[in-house]
């Protein structure tokens, strides 16, 4: 599967965002890196999957790629909840 190019800044976003975005290669890179985790071991939390990045990519990073694919229908709510270091349930996201 082709994955389309996502805009990386909002035309609304700040200089500082458009700066960060111009600085990223391919984007979609990180997106089918984080699929192929997803085959790996079928379900994550946001957290988790942050962790499995960690040094790699940023947690806010990976989280806005996920959410991504979640838009794309690659990654779906699991309907799973597991408790997070802060204690609060997160969800558990699964491949579509």
């Amino acid at each position: 599967m082709v994955m389309e190019q996502l805009p990386l800044a909002r035309a609304t976003d700040p200089q500082t965002s458009h700066d960060a975005a111009a600085s990223l290669s391919n984007i979609t890179d990180l997106q089918r890196e984080i699929v192929q985790v997803f085959k790996l071991r079928e379900h994550f939390t946001d957290e988790e999957l942050v962790g499995t990045f960690y040094g790699y990519a940023s947690p806010s990073g990976v989280r806005t790629r996920r959410k991504e694919l979640v838009d794309l229908g690659l990654l779906k709510d699991s309907g799973e909840r597991r408790v997070l270091l802060s204690g609060r349930k997160g969800i558990v996201w699964t491949l579509a």
